[in-house]
């Protein structure tokens, strides 16, 4: 299948299918949700998916710049039904790309500990110890791209 890796505009129609996306896929399995607080500091952030030729948005992540040439990861998500098909990779490999011509070098993030060998399989590595957010633990990496 065909897809398009490409940037969301905050607020956007494609904006509302990212925040869907991201409340079933992250927020909803906690029994948490997307608060509009969480929602309006959005708003300089840098937001991607990954669209399937029907318009569908099957992958996202946000960018939040953090200095000249760092950037912080979030909100990483995959639709359900499209999970372990390699989706997650290629968005990953779309967003570093991208913030690579932006002129950024290093990123870092916030995994899931479910979802730290993934993050290991594409180079980035853990930083500190384990903690606990949304409930969950989570592991610091980070990536020099």
């Amino acid at each position: 299948m065909m897809m398009e890796f490409r940037e969301i505009s905050f607020g956007s129609d494609e904006y509302l299918l990212e925040l869907a996306l991201r409340e079933g896929v992250l927020r909803k399995p906690l029994g948490l949700s997307l608060s509009n607080e969480d929602r309006g500091n959005e708003r300089g952030q840098l937001h991607f998916g990954l669209f399937a030729p029907n318009g569908d948005l099957l992958a996202c992540v946000v960018a939040v710049p953090c200095c000249s040439d760092g950037a912080k990861i979030r909100q990483m998500a995959v639709s359900t039904s499209h999970q372990r098909s390699g989706l997650g990779r290629k968005l990953m490999a779309g967003l570093e790309e991208n913030l690579r011509g932006r002129g950024f070098r290093r990123l870092v993030l916030n995994a899931r500990a479910s979802a730290v060998g993934f993050y290991e399989k594409l180079g980035y590595a853990g930083m500190g110890e384990t903690f606990l957010e949304v409930g969950l633990p989570h592991l610091k990496m980070g990536k020099t791209i």
